[in-house]
């Protein structure tokens, strides 16, 4: 098995997990999603009776899309959504099958959403093809973990890989006026792409160099809803001589957000006397 696993990453580019996870303990992490957006909807004098998630999603988008966008983009920090991407069983497949002794994490989790009726205007929907290691520039055998909160098939927006891409290294990238580093794929074609078709509990494992994409094949009424996050390799030779380098920035917002928050009054509610 550890064999196996190894192996694969590192020949195809990618390795599935199967139900690595348990069910219910994915479950859970969606269920504490589908609260938080129930929670915005009942601030706004709206019932959540009855809707799952999808449905709590739909109707905060559609009365208030700026709130639902920064509903979407607070979810990485959500604890369980924390708690889940560094799982056990994660960090156990990484040490015990990848051989990792020393790990460094470059950065936060990723909640990716992917849905007809959810489609921000001229905003996010899927990414293109790119590959990580640009993003990241960790350690050269840094792992990318993709896991689905819902059971995905080729006609749920999948995630979409190039086997072997990896081997390339770190592909040029097409020019473009977005902030998406987009890998120049030309020499690819779309059947290259193979879609990543996995069940709420199985795990992806990928290189920071597998070519991957969005897929834009959905199904109207439908949900994806996936998290991600990445690590390094502590013991990596160019990590270690690099002195464990990350793209990724730590910055603080020091302008308040909302003029003249809290009053003394709000926080004695907090903290009475």
């Amino acid at each position: 098995m550890i064999g196996e696993a190894l192996e694969q990453f590192k020949n195809e580019g990618f390795y599935i997990a199967r139900n690595l996870l348990k069910s219910d303990e994915v479950i859970t992490v969606r269920n504490g999603i589908h609260k938080s957006f129930n929670d915005q909807l009942a601030y706004l004098g709206f019932s959540a009776d009855g809707k799952d998630l999808f449905g709590s999603m739909r109707l905060l988008y559609d009365y208030d899309i700026n709130r639902y966008k920064r509903l979407a983009g607070a979810l990485w920090r959500k604890l369980e959504v924390y708690n889940l991407m560094h799982h056990p069983k994660i960090l156990g497949l990484l040490r015990e099958q990848f051989g990792w002794k020393d790990i460094f994490m470059p950065g936060g989790q990723v909640a990716v959403i992917m849905a007809e009726e959810l489609k921000i205007p001229d905003g996010y929907f899927g990414f293109v093809p790119h590959q990580d290691f640009p993003s990241i520039q960790g350690s050269l055998d840094g792992v990318v973990i993709w896991l689905p909160l819902v059971d995905v098939d080729r006609y749920n927006y999948p995630l979409e890989i190039i086997p072997h891409s990896h081997h390339e290294g770190v592909l040029p990238s097409k020019e473009n006026t977005s902030s998406t580093w987009e890998t120049d794929t030309s020499r690819y074609t779309n059947e290259d792409y193979l879609p990543v078709e996995v069940d709420v509990g199985d795990v992806v494992f990928m290189t920071l160099f597998t070519i991957h994409r969005s897929s834009q094949r959905g199904t109207a009424g439908r949900l994806r809803i996936a998290l991600s996050t990445r690590f390094d390799n502590a013991d990596e030779a160019t990590f270690i001589e690099r002195c464990y380098p990350t793209a990724y920035k730590r910055t603080v917002q020091r302008e308040q957000y909302f003029k003249g928050f809290p009053t003394r009054d709000q926080v004695a509610r907090i903290f009475p006397k």
